[in-house]
């Protein structure tokens, strides 16, 4: 057992660390430790990896939403994407403004609640433009209706369809939602603590603008940024010579895709009266066949201009100039 220390011994021992007269021990060499600055209140748990991952999802998110939400409203849509941020869930709750348009979703097969927020900017527009309005923004927000309740959560169908559509190449997601409210004090999914995604757009309908908050708790979503992450590290990590090998596969298959080629021999204009006045042994005379070429389109683009002849019993064309 070792001996215990009497008073003055410690007192002896700490006055000969302070002057610097003891030393490390022989035999045991200096580690040298890095430090770094830790907010434990935000810790940083999304890499810039996973963050570009993400910002590429949420963008298909926005494209196929820009395409499918005027058909609906009837007028042009547009939802850009704005910000991806890391933050906690109170800092969310504190940012939203009051009253607004609060959902609750479920999502599968992640597990766990997020929150789609709709600005009272956005909310009244779509209302009022989907009640034969002109899409006006109001200027005192209020608390929504039940009827407006039910056409701002068929907004959101749509929202979490375009979701599905737009991540079906990451995971299979099936949305529910839960609640809607219009005061963010009754929403609370997770601890105000916890750290969340919070996803932001600008919605613009016609003249106006407003905007839409995806707010995911980051413990919901932890599978998906470790895939985005292995995905990351795969591509980056390619060898040489497997990038070679896959590049020269790549093209040897679009080798051998088929493209449609059609060759355009003319066109005409008539009027009605020509046209019902149209008998067999007419002649029509085409506009580009002053110069005896015609043009080849690839797809859907002009490609070589042709001269028009004949192989054997079938119609053909010999290419004699490309279009640049």
């Amino acid at each position: 057992m070792a001996d215990i220390l009497t008073q003055d011994e410690v007192d002896l021992l700490l006055s000969a660390v302070s002057e610097g007269d003891v030393g490390a021990p022989v035999g045991e060499k200096e580690v040298q430790r890095k430090t770094s600055v830790y907010d434990f209140r935000r810790p940083n748990r999304v890499s810039k990896e996973q963050y570009r991952g993400l910002q590429g999802l949420f963008e298909a998110f926005g494209r196929e939403f820009s395409i499918t939400l005027p058909g609906y409203l009837r007028t042009v849509t547009r939802v850009d994407l704005t910000a991806i941020d890391q933050i906690t869930y109170d800092e969310f709750m504190l940012s939203v403004s009051r009253p607004t348009s609060l959902t609750v979703i479920s999502i599968e097969p992640f597990g766990g609640s997020a929150v789609v927020e709709l600005s009272p900017s956005l909310v009244f527009p779509i209302v009022d433009r989907l009640l034969g309005g002109p899409g006006a923004v109001l200027e005192k927000p209020r608390n929504l209706t039940e009827i407006e309740q039910r056409i701002v959560q068929k907004v959101i169908y749509m929202a979490l369809t375009c979701w599905e559509r737009s991540w079906a190449h990451v995971a299979e997601l099936k949305f529910k939602i839960l609640a809607q409210e219009s005061d963010p004090l009754l929403v609370q999914i997770v601890p105000g603590s916890e750290m969340v995604i919070l996803v932001g757009f600008e919605v613009h309908i016609g003249e106006v603008a407003g905007t839409m908050n995806v707010c995911i708790p980051l413990m919901n979503i932890g599978s998906l940024l470790e895939k985005l992450s292995a995905q990351l590290s795969y591509s980056s990590k390619l060898p040489r010579d497997v990038a070679i090998k896959t590049r020269a596969q790549v093209r040897e298959i679009l080798a051998r895709a088929t493209v449609p080629v059609t060759a355009h021999l003319g066109a005409a204009r008539l009027s009605v009266r020509e046209l019902l006045g149209l008998r067999e042994g007419d002649i029509l005379q085409l506009d580009n066949l002053v110069t005896g070429y015609a043009g080849v389109k690839v797809g859907d683009k002009r490609k070589f201009y042709a001269k028009p002849g004949r192989v054997g019993d079938e119609s053909a064309v010999q290419i004699v100039s490309c279009i640049e």
